[in-house]
């Protein structure tokens, strides 16, 4: 069961040049830091978005109503 990730080929999926996939072969944990960079930065997205989102409802122009007495 675990020979999917295992040997030469474990990161071949990837698609990295030969060089850099035998680094991630020698140290398997500078991918792990790269994923978690990457969902660190994606949450930061998603917060500021949130903060933008959140703090421009008070400044949204009226709705016009077509109704209204003059």
């Amino acid at each position: 069961m675990g020979q999917a990730f295992s040997g030469p080929n474990a990161f071949k999926w990837l698609g990295f040049t030969p060089k850099a996939t035998a680094v991630l072969q020698a140290d398997p944990f500078l991918f792990v830091q790269l994923i978690l960079v990457l969902i660190g930065l994606s949450v930061l997205v998603g917060i500021a978005w949130w903060i933008h989102y959140e703090t421009n409802k008070p400044y949204a122009k009226p709705k016009v109503k077509k109704d209204a007495k003059k």
